[in-house]
């Protein structure tokens, strides 16, 4: 019974600890600015407000001011995230599937070798790594541009991406193909028709991975891009925290808009999420 007790009590803790944040930024979005200053803190709004919404579509004068238009980028920003994050999970789950497939049905010498060195390339530190990237996207003339941020993310992303494909991938029957491949299905119908609906929980699971990979990735979209025809949401709302005239409450809605999307999905994929990454765990 204690031992029910302190689990429970340590589940309604950690759900607070990951609730309350969000709960406290949606709170100050609605508020005025004066509001959300006062002391002691409002935990309702007592004047609600969808002003700081608006204003990413029609600023103030005020609003346009902060973080040098930050308020008035903030929606390109979001659409440049989502482009990104999108074609990142999509190169992702392409080039992941097949390598995925062939880790996890074609034996051959040094597999483990190399899978080993796909999953050290991600703990190379990111800072170290920058300054060559940069040289290349340039070289290439691909600064300030989706590509440089898609090749960038697919790079961090495709190695994990493939490590939970290859165990996910594990777990489907060899006699699926075998049965397919009687009834005269080329290698690509078997994959389309058969295997990949079969492997949906384990591709779900790993394009959100790739697609938050992107969407949160802060260090790389600094350096890659200039402008906001490519900058995505982590720049375009650090912009907002340098400025004289910072607005806590415009900072809050923009942190609800860019967490809402992701949220969303995930929200949506959950069940899948979990059967893709529980299956992979166990029985990889």
């Amino acid at each position: 019974m204690t031992r029910k007790v302190v689990l429970y009590a340590l589940a309604i803790g950690f759900a607070l600890y990951l609730v309350v944040p969000f709960y406290w930024i949606v709170n100050i979005s609605f508020m005025h600015e004066v509001d959300a200053a006062s002391v002691p803190p409002q935990f309702l709004p007592a004047d609600p407000t969808m002003a700081n919404y608006l204003g990413f579509v029609n600023p103030s004068t005020d609003q346009a001011l902060v973080g040098s238009n930050a308020v008035g980028d903030t929606p390109y920003a979001l659409l440049n995230s989502l482009v990104v994050a999108l074609s990142t999970a999509l190169v992702n789950l392409v080039l992941g599937t097949f390598a995925a497939y062939s880790f996890s049905r074609i034996q051959f010498r040094g597999s483990q070798v190399l899978l080993i060195v796909y999953l050290l390339t991600r703990m190379v530190p990111g800072i170290a790594i920058i300054i060559p990237f940069y040289l290349v996207m340039r070289t290439l003339d691909l600064l300030d541009t989706y590509g440089a941020l898609i090749l960038s993310y697919t790079t961090f992303a495709l190695p994990i991406t493939i490590w939970i494909l290859k165990d996910y991938f594990r777990t489907v029957p060899r006699e699926l193909e075998d049965a397919a491949r009687v009834d005269r299905c080329g290698w690509f119908r078997m994959m389309w028709s058969v295997f990949l609906p079969i492997s949906a929980p384990g591709l779900v699971a790993a394009a959100i991975f790739s697609f938050m990979t992107a969407w949160n990735e802060f260090m790389f979209a600094l350096f890659m891009t200039s402008s906001i025809s490519s900058q995505t949401i982590p720049v375009i709302a650090a912009n907002f925290a340098t400025d004289l005239n910072t607005q806590v409450t415009l900072m809050a809605a923009a942190g609800v808009l860019a967490v809402l999307p992701p949220l969303v999905l995930v929200l949506i994929c959950q069940r899948l999420i979990v059967q893709g990454m529980a299956a992979g765990s166990v029985k990889g």
